[in-house]
């Protein structure tokens, strides 16, 4: 049975027994994870009092598939995105809940440290100052650029879950409920019960059109295969302007201008890198683009200080690997991808608004 927000404190209090807090916050939910921060935390073990931030976010996932990611998830963080330039959660504690370990239904704890700012939306978008914008498409193409660069074939990124299950041929399409292959199968299923009933024959037209453009996409033999965070909207992306400029996981910074947070990366798969700048234009018309040309950016820097192939970061993979498109028709065509892959989540929440009540119900056409 899923865990409640409710039971969430009482299982950190049963796990690990040195910790204690003043109060308890509930954040806003997402579909995946219960979620509560904990505010005042401490430890009674005098080795570990200075180990613990004054606060934290315990999160326990609802579903398997996301329980068994979440090891996972916290070691690609501590190890790959140091060196970008946005701040992202950092693990402090996780274990499995004590007591459910040996159990049919194992329960994972895991305690990150908070990234602060609001939401990065439309209406946060339109505070900024221009030098404040052009630190979000830095710091956002310092994010992809790496993430998306990264060879999937390798350690540790081959165990993250795939969209396709035959490596670069990207030709067999993955069952695994977390993949976009999958969600889009499960869509299907669900069309008959939550979408037939609830659209106009227009909106209904414009849902079979990109169902059928996302199945072109994932059908194109030996696409570029990247690690995606795979769930940028902006409830995911925050803005502080107050924060230090760059640092990763820690935070460090300069203090000057504000910087960017991300956080949520339990949706990470191996797919394609369009999918990330999904949400982008819902922000800014222009964002996107600016991303894109940044991402460009730091991948070039980065290639050049580890001797990586001269290559645009965004291109149709050949059978050899290499990358077949110049920076400016890869970048345009991911923008593209990406245009369709947010009508495809529009989607997605329309079935979650029908089927939970949770989303609002998206506009479609």
């Amino acid at each position: 049975m899923p865990v409640t927000i409710e039971q969430v404190p009482e299982l950190v209090a049963r796990t690990w027994r040195d910790l204690s807090w003043e109060r308890e916050t509930i954040p806003p939910q997402g579909m995946d994870h219960a979620v509560v921060m904990l505010n005042g935390l401490r430890s009674g073990e005098g080795e570990l009092a200075d180990m613990v931030p004054e606060t934290v976010v315990a999160r326990v996932p609802y579903e398997a598939e996301y329980r068994d990611q979440a090891m996972l998830e916290s070691s690609l963080i501590a190890q790959l995105f140091r060196g970008t330039k946005v701040r992202v959660p950092e693990t402090v504690r996780q274990a499995y809940a004590r007591g459910t370990f040996h159990t049919g239904d194992p329960i994972m704890l895991t305690l990150q440290t908070v990234v602060t700012g609001s939401a990065l939306d439309a209406a946060t978008w339109a505070t900024l100052t221009d030098a404040q914008r052009a630190t979000v498409a830095e710091q956002l193409g310092s994010l992809l650029g790496t993430m998306h660069s990264m060879n999937p074939d390798l350690l540790p990124l081959s165990t993250v879950e795939s969209w396709w299950t035959d490596g670069a041929e990207t030709a067999q399409l993955s069952t695994n409920a977390r993949t976009l292959p999958a969600k889009l199968a499960l869509m299907r299923e669900r069309s008959a019960e939550f979408i037939e009933p609830n659209v106009t024959t227009e909106e209904m037209e414009h849902i079979r059109t990109v169902f059928a453009q996302v199945d072109e996409l994932l059908a194109r033999r030996h696409q570029q295969r990247s690690l995606t965070h795979g769930d940028l909207f902006p409830g995911h992306v925050l803005w502080d302007g107050g924060a230090g400029v760059g640092g990763g996981a820690g935070g460090v910074g300069t203090g000057a201008g504000g910087s960017v947070g991300v956080i949520d990366f339990s949706d990470m798969t191996v797919g394609d890198p369009a999918l990330d700048y999904a949400h982008f234009a819902s922000i800014s018309p222009e964002l996107p683009a600016a991303v894109a040309r940044q991402a460009e950016v730091h991948y070039r820097k980065r290639a050049a200080a580890r001797n990586l192939p001269d290559r645009p970061l965004y291109g149709t993979n050949g059978a050899d690997g290499t990358n077949g498109a110049d920076a400016a028709d890869g970048a345009e065509d991911v923008l593209r991808r990406a245009a369709i892959y947010k009508q495809w989540d529009d989607i997605f929440l329309l079935i979650d608004h029908y089927r939970t009540g949770r989303s609002p119900r998206p506009k479609l056409v």
